[in-house]
């Protein structure tokens, strides 16, 4: 039987590798050119890249917290975190996205259990345990979104996942 820090982890896997009833990151990207992941239907909407660049910042800021390492205040707001990668190559972007995921990963899986009981700030009521659960949400959430781009560029089939 999984208890709640394997139920966290196994998501945080499906997210990042492992697709199950959602296709994981790592096959939303597979094949993906940098000029179709700058690609946009509109400007009013995100890129594949902007998308994967807020993920990394938000996934790093609250690991960082996670791990007790403080973070700045947040310069600009949530727009602005969609354009938080811009100056890196495409591959790069990539990589940081997964390492940032691996090392959640990591830090879930060596931590206590008391920690997902912990508050995640003193001006906070939500418990590390239900941010964790959002984080993983809005992951998935992004993710699909990324495959939903693909689609309306063409560069997708159902035989990756998802019909």
């Amino acid at each position: 039987m999984m208890n709640r820090k394997d139920v966290l982890l196994e998501q945080f896997l499906c997210c990042q590798k492992k697709s199950h009833w959602f296709v994981s990151f790592e096959k939303a990207v597979a094949g993906l050119t940098p000029e179709q992941a700058l690609w946009k239907k509109s400007d009013s909407e995100n890129s594949i890249w902007e998308l994967i660049s807020h993920l990394v910042f938000w996934n790093e800021r609250f690991l960082k917290r996670f791990k007790n390492i403080a973070v700045l205040k947040l310069e600009g707001n949530n727009d602005t975190t969609f354009t938080y990668m811009n100056e890196l190559e495409w591959e790069q972007v990539i990589e940081r996205f997964n390492m940032v995921m691996t090392d959640w990963y990591e830090t879930i899986k060596n931590s206590d259990d008391e920690k997902l009981d912990q508050r995640i700030s003193e001006e906070s009521k939500e418990t590390w345990s239900e941010s964790l659960s959002s984080i993983i949400l809005h992951n998935a959430y992004h993710i699909g979104q990324i495959v939903s781009i693909r689609r309306m560029q063409g560069v997708w089939s159902k035989e990756q996942g998802v019909s």
